[in-house]
């Protein structure tokens, strides 16, 4: 075993397990501080200058009981049997500098049913903040407001009334889906596609 040693690094000590499951053993913060200065109290970065693993990373396996795996993390790599056409699979993004001072990818466009509603390259570019703690997308006012109403030409009983940030419709996704069309993201020069099943 080698005989290195982390940088010294804070940890946060959690006094309540509230929200967590059962078989949780806590929560690991890996976001890098906004101070560049004090980089080296990160702990991926502490790992990779010295030399504990070769690449400042982490990947996710994220499972659940039914599927019969256990998740787990994995510093410094990646398991390219569980990505998409291997490691030729993965797609790298730069850091898109912003005002908030976040880690985000370039939001420069957005498409429902193929028709541009953000024109990359025309209309102004946002932060695109990749959260893994929400189900939730948000977008900026005016291509929400080109969105919404193109929603309510295929959905009638749309609300978008009761909260000017949120539309919402009283069926079930089995009925609402055929009438929807995909919504594609074009971040850091790459679409993704989100189809409505």
């Amino acid at each position: 075993m080698k005989n290195n040693k982390c940088a010294f690094f804070q940890f946060l000590a959690l006094y309540k397990s509230q929200g967590l499951g059962h078989d949780s053993d806590g929560i690991l913060g890996l976001s890098p501080h906004k101070d560049m200065k004090k980089k080296k109290l990160h702990y991926l970065w502490s790992l990779k200058d010295n030399q504990i693993i070769d690449r400042a990373m982490v990947s996710f396996s994220i499972t659940s009981r039914e599927m019969g795996e256990t998740p787990y993390a994995l510093f410094g790599g990646y398991n390219s049997t569980q990505i998409v056409g291997g490691a030729e699979g993965l797609k790298t993004f730069k850091n898109f500098e912003n005002w908030l001072g976040t880690w985000a990818l370039e939001g420069q466009g957005m498409f429902y049913g193929g028709k541009a509603m953000q024109k990359p390259g025309e209309d102004t570019s946002y932060p695109a903040i990749i959260d893994t703690g929400s189900s939730q997308l948000s977008i900026p006012p005016d291509v929400f407001e080109k969105i919404r109403s193109e929603w309510s030409q295929a959905l009638p009983n749309l609300d978008c009334t009761s909260d000017k940030t949120f539309c919402h419709v009283k069926e079930s996704c089995e009925d609402v889906a055929p009438k929807v069309k995909p919504v594609g993201f074009q971040m850091s020069d790459y679409v993704f596609e989100i189809n409505p099943e």
